[in-house]
C-alpha cells in the first residue's frame, strides 16, 4: 500500500441536514486537479469530491469529512492503485509539517498540474477557447525560501520545539531539516536550538523570523519583554560564532540588534534590512512584505518590464506597491510612476527607497482607488499609459471595477490566487480588454500556492 500524505486541515462545516459521518467511505478514480492541487473525483452519487495528497489516475479510498448536495471534502484513507509518477517526499517532516503539500510530485509535474488547473479555471470563468500561455518562470526547487517565521514552544518538561505549525493544528512540528528553506538559515536555526534551551528566560521567546539577504543570515527573536543581560551575552556569542545577526524584538517594531555592527544609537532609530534587485537597493522593516523567492522575484520583475513594453515617455500607475519591488525598476525606464499602497508605513518606506536610489520620478500615495469617480479623481492622479497591480489573495475587484475610468492601454496583473484573478480578469474582459499573455510564476515549489502574471491590452 502506498504511503500517502494525509493532511489534517479542517474544512469549515456547512449547514446541511446530513453530516459527513453519515456518508460512507467510497472509492474513486482521480480525474483532475483543482487550482490548489487537490485531486477531483466524480462519484457515482453525482458529487464532486476534492481530496488532497492524491494524483490523477490513482484509485483512492476516500473518507468524507464534510459535504453538501454537490461537493465532498474528504481525506484519502489509502491508494488502491498508485500513479507511476508518485515519488518519495524529500523532507522527513512531510505529512506532519504544514509548510509543503506536493512533495510527492516532481517539480516538473507540479508546474504541469498547476498550469493545467489554472487553464481549465480560466477557460470556464472567462469563456475562452484558448489561453495565451507563455513559458513559466521557475527557480530552484529546493532551498528557495529566503525568509520564514518559525514558532518556538517549550513544553511542560522544558523541551524545545521550533518549526512550522502542523496543518490545521496549533501543534508545532519540531524540524530537524527544511529542504525548502535557505540552507544557511537551516544551519543557523538548528545551531540556535541548544542556545535557546540554555537561556534563563527562554519561555519568553515565541517566534524566530529568519532572513537570508545579501549572503547574510538575520535571526529575529520575538520576545515577551526584555531578556536578562546574561541571556543577551549568550546570544551575542552565538552570533559571533555562527557569523549571523541576532536581533531581539521586544515589542512590535521595538528591535535590539545584538551584533556590535548593528547597534542602534537611540530608541527611535528604525531597524532595516535590505535586498538588491535591478541594481537597486530596497530597504524594509522585518514586518514589511517581501517576496520569499529571490530567484523567481528577479525573473518576475524582468518579465513584467518586458511585457509592458515600456517607453521613456510612459506614465505608469503601480497599485499595491509595497516597498517598491516593481515601482523602482519601472521608474528607471519611464517618465513617472505613481505608486499606491493602503498601508501608510509602506508608503513612507517606498518614498525613502526612491530617495535612496536617486529616483525623483516616483510619487507614493496612501489611497483607496475603489472610491474613484470620473469627475472626482485625486489631484495627483494623472492620465496613465500603463497600469501594474499586485494585490493580496483577496484580489482587487473593487479597484478593478474602476480601472476603465483610468483607461490604461496595458494592464499587468500579478496574482497569488487563481480564483480572484479569474474574477478580476473577467471584469476587465467585459470592459473591452483582451488577455494577450499569461504565465505561471512558480514562487512556492512543493506547495499548493499558484501565482501567475497576466497582460491585458486594449
Amino acid at each position: 500500500m502506498a504511503k500517502i500524505f494525509r493532511p489534517q486541515n479542517k474544512v469549515k462545516q456547512r449547514k446541511h441536514k446530513s453530516t459527513a459521518r453519515q456518508m460512507a467511505d467510497f472509492s474513486g478514480c482521480v480525474q483532475h486537479y483543482d487550482h490548489e492541487g487537490k485531486g477531483i473525483i466524480r462519484t457515482e452519487s453525482g458529487h464532486v469530491a476534492f481530496i488532497p495528497g492524491v494524483m490523477t489516475g490513482e484509485r483512492v479510498k476516500v473518507r468524507p469529512k464534510t459535504y453538501t448536495d454537490r461537493v465532498i471534502h474528504g481525506t484519502a484513507l489509502n491508494i488502491e492503485c498508485q500513479s507511476d509518477r508518485r515519488i518519495e517526499a524529500k523532507c522527513q517532516h512531510f505529512g506532519d509539517c504544514g509548510g509543503c503539500q506536493l512533495q510527492y510530485m516532481s517539480g516538473e509535474h507540479q508546474i504541469e498540474i498547476k498550469q493545467d488547473a489554472l487553464d481549465r479555471l480560466l477557460k470556464t470563468q472567462l469563456k475562452l477557447d484558448s489561453i495565451p500561455w507563455q513559458a513559466p518562470i521557475c527557480g530552484p526547487d529546493w532551498g528557495y525560501r529566503r525568509t520564514a517565521r518559525l514558532a518556538v514552544w517549550f513544553d511542560a518538561k522544558q523541551q524545545l520545539s521550533i518549526g512550522f505549525r502542523q496543518t490545521g493544528s496549533k501543534h508545532i512540528v519540531d524540524i530537524n531539516e527544511c529542504p525548502v528553506l535557505s540552507p544557511e538559515l537551516v544551519v543557523h536555526v538548528l545551531a540556535l536550538k541548544p542556545v535557546l534551551s540554555g537561556l534563563n528566560a527562554k519561555q519568553s521567546i515565541t517566534h524566530v523570523q529568519v532572513f537570508q539577504l545579501e549572503r547574510q543570515s538575520h535571526l529575529i527573536l520575538r520576545t515577551l519583554g526584555h531578556l536578562p543581560p546574561e541571556d543577551k551575552v549568550k546570544l551575542s556569542e552565538f552570533s559571533q560564532t555562527q557569523g549571523c545577526q541576532i536581533i531581539l524584538e521586544h515589542n512590535k517594531q521595538d528591535f535590539e540588534p545584538l551584533s556590535s555592527s548593528e547597534k542602534q544609537t537611540n530608541a527611535k532609530d528604525e531597524f532595516l534590512l535590505s535586498y538588491h534587485l535591478d541594481q537597486l537597493k530596497f530597504q524594509f522593516q522585518p514586518q514589511n512584505f517581501i517576496q520569499i523567492n529571490d530567484a523567481v522575484n528577479q525573473q518576475m520583475v524582468t518579465q513584467a518590464l518586458a511585457w509592458l513594453d515600456l517607453k521613456p515617455e510612459d506614465l505608469v500607475l503601480d497599485l499595491f506597491s509595497g516597498v517598491g519591488n516593481f515601482t523602482l525598476p519601472l521608474a528607471k525606464r519611464v517618465k513617472e510612476v505613481m505608486a499606491v499602497e493602503g498601508v501608510n508605513d509602506m508608503v513612507v518606506r517606498l518614498k525613502k527607497n526612491a530617495e535612496l536610489n536617486g529616483l525623483n520620478n516616483v510619487s507614493a500615495h496612501q489611497a483607496d482607488l475603489s472610491q474613484l469617480e470620473e469627475k472626482r479623481k485625486p489631484k495627483w492622479l494623472k492620465p496613465i499609459d500603463k497600469l501594474l497591480l499586485d494585490p493580496a489573495r483577496d484580489g482587487a475587484f473593487a479597484v478593478v471595477k474602476k480601472i476603465p475610468l483610468l483607461a490604461p492601454k496595458q494592464i499587468l496583473y500579478v496574482s497569488c490566487n487563481p480564483a480572484t484573478m479569474a474574477r478580476d480578469v473577467k471584469h476587465l474582459l467585459s470592459a473591452d480588454y483582451r488577455l494577450t499573455k499569461i504565465g505561471l510564476l512558480n514562487m512556492f515549489p512543493h506547495t499548493s500556492h499558484v501565482e501567475a502574471m497576466a497582460l491585458l491590452e486594449k
